[in-house]
């Protein structure tokens, strides 16, 4: 519902609705430029990704006798050479502004650990205050973080530290972000990458972690 809703909403990333105080509170369209349109604009690219993945998905899991092999197959989750579309789960917080992440849920089964890579993670398009951004993200990554050691926690009673890994933010998502690493609670980590610099899914580019 909500990725439907924003859809139109991310269109035009150029524009945004401004208030100039000599006209009281009319409101007027203002061009985006410099560091904030080039962030918008990603975020619309990262949008459309996520509004096609969430539909295979859901296709994927109606339709399909074998849904893991169907999910294996969507194009849009092909990132960095790997399928990542059969852990893939969508969570939303739908308190103001609203924020939508495709998160993959990967257990790394010979550690007996688990690791949540964040796909995608987009905000109310229509919200315009980046120190709200900055909180809405923030807040939709420690509730990753705290899902995610529930989960864990949930899978080894006895031990609640056992098959705590990480919470990844895939480094596509973090040029999307209005806040840094340090807003975030995010630590970053070294940066790998192919010599095979075509964006073909080939790179190995690791994004920072909470």
């Amino acid at each position: 519902m909500l990725t439907k809703s924003w859809q139109g909403l991310l269109m035009d990333v150029d524009q945004k609705v401004g208030i100039v105080p000599e006209l009281g509170s009319t409101s007027v369209g203002v061009k985006r430029f410099g560091p904030e349109l080039e962030r918008r604009t990603k975020c619309a690219r990262q949008f459309e990704r996520m509004f096609e993945s969430t539909f295979a998905l859901a296709t994927a899991d109606k339709t399909s006798d074998d849904p893991s092999k169907k999910r294996m197959a969507i194009s849009s989750l092909l990132i960095d050479g790997a399928a990542r579309g059969v852990g893939c789960v969508t969570f939303a917080c739908l308190t103001s502004p609203a924020t939508i992440s495709l998160v993959e849920q990967q257990q790394l089964l010979e550690e007996g650990e688990g690791e949540w890579n964040v796909l995608a993670l987009t905000v109310n398009p229509e919200e315009r205050d980046i120190d709200l951004i900055v909180d809405a993200e923030r807040a939709m990554l420690a509730e990753l973080h705290d899902a995610m050691c529930g989960v864990a926690s949930n899978d080894d009673d006895d031990d609640d530290s056992s098959g705590v890994s990480s919470l990844r933010v895939h480094y596509k998502v973090m040029e999307t972000l209005a806040g840094n690493c340090e807003q975030l609670g995010l630590t970053p980590i070294a940066v790998v990458q192919s010599n095979d610099n075509d964006d073909d899914g080939k790179l190995n580019e690791e994004g920072p972690i909470w």
